[in-house]
């Protein structure tokens, strides 16, 4: 299932050629990420702030496939492509309004323990979330 969230590129995003910076595509997916959390009832402390666990970015990866510029409103729909014992992947699709992908992000987090315990499993309450989603 996927979950979708519209936002709108700031004038900061872009470079030189007024399109967004290609390495701002993850930054704009990481804010939606923090948009989504909530939507599938993940409260923000609960993936960036345990006391138990943490979730670190392993792997990050772009397709770009248009542009997009200050002032322009986009789409970005947030899937989970999989989820492992110790890991989720993520893949979100950036899209403008008239519903052309614009980009493929795709990103992969794995738990680890707090205080240096390693790979560390997806904490139950977290695990029934997001396999619903």
């Amino acid at each position: 299932m996927s979950h979708a969230l519209t936002f709108t590129v700031a004038f900061d995003e872009a470079d030189g050629e007024n399109i967004v910076f290609f390495g701002n595509y993850f930054r704009l997916a990481h804010r939606a990420f923090e948009a989504w959390l909530p939507t599938v009832g993940i409260a923000w402390r609960d993936w960036f702030a345990s006391d138990t666990y943490g979730a670190p970015l392993i792997h990050a990866e772009a397709d770009y496939l248009g542009s997009l510029k200050p002032g322009d409103r986009f789409e970005v729909s947030i899937t989970i492509a999989r989820l492992g014992d110790t890991s989720v992947h993520f893949a979100y699709e950036f899209k403008n309004e008239s519903g052309r992908s614009l980009a493929r992000v795709k990103t992969s987090h794995v738990f680890v323990a707090r205080g240096g315990g390693g790979k560390t499993r997806i904490p139950d309450p977290l695990r029934a979330k997001l396999a619903a989603v």
